[in-house]
């Protein structure tokens, strides 16, 4: 409708000239202002096909971003599965937890399934174990794992203070140590790696019993968003 009266317009300039009504100079001004109204409509027309041109690749971007989602859940519940099938032996025992909530997958493992008391070397039961989760972690190389270190809230002994001054160390060690086994022994892409410690300061029991204190002993394996750009670039660095 805007286009039709900018249109018209210069055809009743006309019309008025024609009758006297109005001077050709007052003609040429009118002229002048349709031919700037003109053009900014002409402009806003190009701005609003360009903001729909960019709506509809918004739109598109968007369809695609809800299809990887769907099929990133469907793989992380895929690998959930096959999880708790290879482990049922040992969630049946208590010593191992799979955790699926929407798009986070967490295992969470008893300290003495990798580490005697106080210690962080891994036991040969532990690296068994690792070797197992590690050929399922393989199949989702679109997610990062993150190996989290837990520990209660008991001070290292005396003995030990040395080596872990406290159990901040301590935990760290022990996520390095499963680390460092992941790559060096599975083969799995350091670059999808990390370790972290949180000592006694995240637990999931009271520190004040026996069974408590045991279960806030822990390793946490995590899948974790992954930057593919960033160890795209750093492969090209290396």
């Amino acid at each position: 409708m805007r286009r039709l009266v900018l249109i018209l317009s210069p055809l009743l300039a006309a019309a008025l000239v024609t009758t006297g009504c109005v001077s050709s100079k007052r003609y040429e001004q009118l002229e002048a202002a349709y031919a700037s109204l003109q053009a900014g409509y002409d402009a806003a027309m190009r701005e609003l096909d360009a903001m729909d041109s960019e709506v509809e690749e918004l739109r598109g971007e968007l369809e695609k971003e809800k299809t990887a989602s769907a099929e990133e859940l469907a793989k992380i519940q895929e690998t959930y599965g096959a999880l708790v099938e290879d482990l049922k032996d040992e969630i049946s025992q208590g010593r191992v937890e799979v955790e699926q909530i929407k798009g986070k997958l967490q295992l969470t493992m008893a300290e003495e399934v990798f580490f005697d008391s106080g210690r962080a070397e891994l036991k040969e039961e532990g690296k068994q174990l690792l070797s197992r989760i590690a050929v399922i972690l393989k199949d989702i190389p679109e997610k990062n794992i993150r190996v989290e270190g837990h520990t209660d809230n008991v001070r290292i002994g005396k003995a030990l203070r040395e080596v872990y001054p406290s159990n901040w160390e301590l935990g760290a060690v022990r996520a390095v140590n499963v680390v460092r086994y992941l790559e060096a022994e599975t083969g799995i892409d350091p670059l999808r790696l990390s370790a972290v410690s949180y000592a006694q300061y995240r637990p999931v029991a009271s520190n004040r019993s026996k069974s408590g204190r045991a279960k806030n002993r822990r390793i946490e394996i995590v899948l974790v968003e992954r930057d593919l750009d960033l160890a795209e670039k750093m492969r090209k660095d290396l």
